[in-house]
């Protein structure tokens, strides 16, 4: 019997609180960026100053609807010195490279999508950085939104130190045809494999807005905690005008917030829920069944019904607003 085989529902959650996990990330798509003015470029574009980023360094930033200030796409980018790499979250890499392409007015900027040629591994949990540690030649990097490369075995991968599912950790970027050795060797030195259902429990439980799913073009960026992927001191960029001014104002028309749900069962993503005394005042974006809370949700719930311990109904099951994360991603 292999190891994924034997492990039971819900290991690798667990795993990723008390030990290691081990995830794929299909739908992470990698874009290389080169030429003397690429920072500047990617900064006039995006959320986030991005214009003196160091070599080593990273950073988040979103590119927004020009008019509306709404999330076209989602991505982190990597300074690696001769060139800047934007690992691109949630599908959203074709949407990064035409925008790219859009804004392109003969600066010395190049840009070419990778993500045949890479695939995103991401490592979390307590036990990461000893079972990478044991496994790489160089000792990954151990400060938030830092990444350097190092070698598994005869195979050159990226270690980016971030996590987009709680617990800390690490995105690993690996060749397409070492993919399987190295996920083969995390799991022998010790790290447990999830499935996409455990990744969604761990953001739901962690308060992690995920592109394509509680951000995209129906959505603001202040209406989540996205604000590691915002700079509100940089220089104009598409749809800052919008941001600036809601930021001012501080009052955004809903919010992103989590649910305890009455019952055994969790809710269907795209449900309303109604308050006493008003109708369809929050919308589920994920739901899952927490091991420790029963069923959870994340909701974008309107600003005045938001506050933490207020209930909720729909078809006769109560939830009951709180406050995000719902579980500390070092506790259970």
């Amino acid at each position: 019997m292999t190891v994924d085989a034997a492990r039971s529902p819900l290991a690798a959650h667990r795993a990723a609180r008390e030990g290691a996990a081990l995830f794929a990330r299909p739908d992470s798509g990698l874009i290389e960026v080169t030429g003397a003015e690429r920072l500047v470029y990617l900064n006039n574009l995006s959320t986030n100053k991005l214009v003196d980023l160091a070599p080593g360094r990273a950073a988040r930033a979103f590119l927004l609807v020009p008019t509306k200030g709404r999330v076209l796409a989602d991505f982190v980018a990597c300074e690696a010195g001769a060139a800047t790499w934007l690992e691109c979250q949630g599908g959203s890499a074709p949407t990064v490279l035409e925008l790219l392409g859009k804004y392109y007015f003969g600066q010395d900027v190049a840009f070419a999508d990778r993500s045949a040629e890479w695939r995103v591994l991401a490592l979390v949990g307590p036990d990461a950085a000893a079972i990478l540690a044991g496994v790489a030649r160089e000792i990954p990097p151990a400060e938030e939104k830092t990444h350097e490369e190092t070698r598994i075995g005869d195979t050159a991968v990226r270690a980016l130190r971030w996590s987009d599912a709680g617990p800390s950790g690490w995105h690993l970027w690996v060749p397409d045809n070492a993919v399987e050795p190295i996920r083969r060797t995390l799991v022998e030195a010790g790290a447990v494999p999830g499935s996409e259902e455990e990744w969604t429990l761990l953001q739901i439980e962690s308060g992690i807005a995920a592109y394509g799913r509680e951000l995209g073009e129906d959505g603001i960026p202040l209406e989540a905690p996205t604000e590691d992927a915002i700079d509100h001191a940089k220089g104009c960029y598409p749809g800052q005008e919008v941001i600036a001014r809601l930021h001012v104002r501080g009052r955004p028309a809903r919010h992103l917030k989590g649910l305890r749900i009455e019952g055994v069962d969790p809710l269907p993503a795209g449900t309303v829920l109604d308050a006493a005394d008003k109708a369809g005042v929050a919308t589920v974006t994920a739901s899952a069944v927490s091991p420790s809370l029963g069923p959870v949700a994340l909701a974008y719930v309107h600003r005045d019904w938001c506050g933490a311990g207020t209930r909720l109904t729909v078809d006769g099951r109560d939830a009951e607003v709180a406050d995000l994360p719902l579980v500390p991603w070092n506790e259970e």
